[in-house]
């Protein structure tokens, strides 16, 4: 019997069903081949294992596994995981950034501002003792991750 193919617009949908009226956000879905099915949460106040675990029931409760097989993987949206959303790059102001540039410059800095048009990073130059502020519009940038602290 041939496997049925799970989409990612199922996913999404039952994902947004068991999210909805919450702080939650989808940051990714993916169905790779074999339906090995990755759902990425994100969250304006962090996503707790408890809300995994209830998208994770409830997509498992509304697919039929003698219909199509998968394995399930729901986790939050990790630290390298590229921002994706306005909302994510609010939720990550106070927070150290690497952005590389479409033209490949890498900057690193504290965000400091955003808004749909671009962002601003901050940083220090302790030689000179003075702060530095770098405007980048959204179009510039290719990738934007939260650096892991150190």
């Amino acid at each position: 019997m041939k496997k049925k193919e799970i989409t990612v617009e199922r996913i999404t949908a039952l994902v947004e069903e068991q999210i909805a009226g919450t702080d939650l956000f989808i940051g990714e879905v993916k169905v790779k081949p074999g339906n090995v099915i990755y759902v990425f949460l994100d969250g304006d106040s962090g996503v707790p294992i408890s809300k995994c675990v209830e998208v994770s029931r409830h997509i498992e409760k509304n697919l039929d596994r003698e219909e199509a097989d998968f394995e399930l993987n729901v986790s939050s949206y990790g630290l390298g995981q590229p921002l994706k959303f306005l909302r994510q790059y609010k939720n990550a102001i106070g927070k150290q950034l690497t952005v590389t540039t479409i033209e490949g410059e890498k900057l690193t800095g504290i965000l400091v501002q955003v808004n749909e048009q671009n962002i601003t990073l901050q940083k220090k130059d302790n030689r000179k003792k003075e702060t530095m502020e770098k405007t980048l519009q959204m179009q510039e940038v290719k990738v934007a991750k939260i650096d892991p602290i150190l």
